[in-house]
């Protein structure tokens, strides 16, 4: 089975899409130790950091032996004229964020790191990584340009406040992206393709097909 170390629903949702089975074990890692300000090496540490959580959890819980073959962690965050725009604090943020990214790009960056389980041995405590694959899918993102009216129209909504970059592509922001140049499913959160082709490099393939 494959391990998800994120509650993200939308990700969650992908999986359900390609018929994956997996479970759920949420990280508790602290994001706000890492003050890294560069995006890339920022979303790849934290994608490494919640699955190091989750695999400290799943090494503590009375799973059944042999059950579990891969884990990945996520993390996604936008990157706008160089600065960090992670979920919004705030409506008026947001409105900020919008006047400011209406008409123009940035980049959906979401860090991967996919982890091959060694569960061999008879103790679950001894569950250790196998092999390990890491990296970071960005997709560039052109804004429609928008009215104040549509901008706080939105953000009188409950979907910008659980997303990077305050939209969701999946939802009612997909009515304001113009274009998409990259991965479609890493803008939700989480890349198909990476997954797929980092699977198949870490032996784990069957998993796609056990369905």
């Amino acid at each position: 089975m494959f391990v998800l170390a994120s509650a993200s629903k939308a990700r969650q949702k992908l999986l359900d899409q390609i018929a994956l089975r997996y479970k759920v074990i949420v990280s508790d890692f602290d994001e706000t130790k890492l003050q890294e300000q560069n995006p890339i090496l920022k979303v790849k540490l934290l994608a490494i950091s919640k699955a190091d959580s989750a695999l400290k959890k799943l090494r503590k819980e009375n799973y059944a032996l042999n059950t579990f073959q891969a884990l990945l962690g996520c993390d996604s965050l936008f990157e706008f004229e160089g600065e960090i725009f992670e979920k919004p604090i705030n409506k008026e943020q947001l409105i900020s964020r919008w006047q400011r990214m209406s008409g123009k790009t940035g980049f959906l960056h979401t860090g991967h790191y996919l982890i091959s389980l060694d569960n061999s041995k008879p103790e679950i405590e001894s569950i250790s990584i196998k092999n390990s694959c890491e990296g970071v899918v960005s997709t560039k993102i052109e804004f429609m340009n928008l009215s104040n009216f549509e901008i706080n129209k939105y953000a009188s909504t409950s979907e910008p406040y659980n997303c990077a970059g305050g939209f969701a592509i999946e939802g009612n922001g997909a009515l304001f992206l113009k274009k998409i140049d990259g991965c479609f499913s890493n803008v939700i959160g989480l890349s198909l393709p990476w997954l797929k082709n980092n699977l198949e490099r870490l032996g784990l393939s069957r998993l796609l097909l056990d369905r």
